[in-house]
């Protein structure tokens, strides 16, 4: 049954003409070859824009952080109700 199907398919003659079929074989790959070129391409500059905002948002952060660090102790001279600030100073 495939055999008589290939002989009728030899039979016949082509329904458009091949005599630029490898050269459209060949524009299609290189099409193809291009469109991969520009992805790549793309890749490359999304990952190098995405490092870039990275970076700026890691050093906008590192430069937002508090300059010095409040310090919450009993002992600390900017306490008010620090002993050494009620010896030294008269309160009611």
């Amino acid at each position: 049954m495939i055999e008589r199907d290939l002989r009728a398919l030899d039979a016949r003659e082509p329904d458009h003409p091949l005599e630029r079929l490898e050269a459209d074989i060949w524009g299609r790959l290189a099409a193809r070859e291009e469109v991969e070129r520009r992805s790549a391409r793309l890749l490359v500059l999304q990952a190098t824009l995405l490092g870039i905002a990275f970076s700026v948002s890691a050093l906008a952060g590192y430069q937002a952080r508090p300059a010095d660090k409040s310090e919450l102790s009993v002992f600390s001279t900017h306490m008010p109700m620090n002993p050494s600030t009620l010896l030294a100073e008269e309160h009611p």
